[in-house]
């Protein structure tokens, strides 16, 4: 583990709304997640004076359209969400605070890790705003881990918030 530096901390954030799902036979379109995610923001910027370039955000607004309002670049995708908490590992340095939100579905699959859960586990997931197509796949439980033990090994202090939940039908 990375020695924690003598400087003063740097504050980042890493927040995730996600409203709209692309079409799909499984999660409806939420309400109000991206506007947590931008009260968050604000609260981050000022009362703890975070810096703008330090808060990475990937939101999926709902509209009358059926995709979301903000560029394809900026919507939770699994590929979006991975990259953003890289390149937020990659930015950040030792003794750095890292504050990460997600507000959207959690979700539940068969799991593709069966060496570490069973032939018939279960993996929890966060949901990304285009798990209806059929390339598009879940952030599960051990890639989020895997994510979340690279920023500490590096010796970033972690918070996590998640703001999802699966109706355990």
């Amino acid at each position: 583990m990375s020695t924690p530096s003598t400087t003063k901390p740097e504050y980042y954030a890493l927040l995730i709304g996600i409203d709209c799902y692309l079409k799909n036979p499984w999660y409806r379109n939420l309400k109000g997640c991206v506007r947590d995610i931008s009260h968050v923001a604000t609260f981050l910027q000022n009362q703890l004076k975070l810096a703008p370039e330090n808060i990475f955000k990937l939101t999926a607004s709902s509209s009358d359209a059926q995709k979301p309002t903000e560029p394809v670049e900026q919507w939770p995708t699994y590929e979006n969400m991975v990259a953003s908490f890289k390149r937020l590992q990659d930015k950040a340095r030792p003794g750095d605070h890292v504050y990460i939100h997600y507000s959207g579905h959690g979700g539940r699959a068969s799991t593709i890790f069966p060496k570490l859960k069973g032939e018939k586990g279960l993996d929890e997931a966060l949901v990304p705003t285009d798990i209806g197509n059929k390339e598009a796949r879940y952030l599960r439980d051990v890639e989020l881990t895997k994510l979340l033990n690279g920023m500490v090994a590096k010796g970033l202090l972690v918070t996590v918030v998640l703001d999802s939940c699966h109706s355990g039908e």
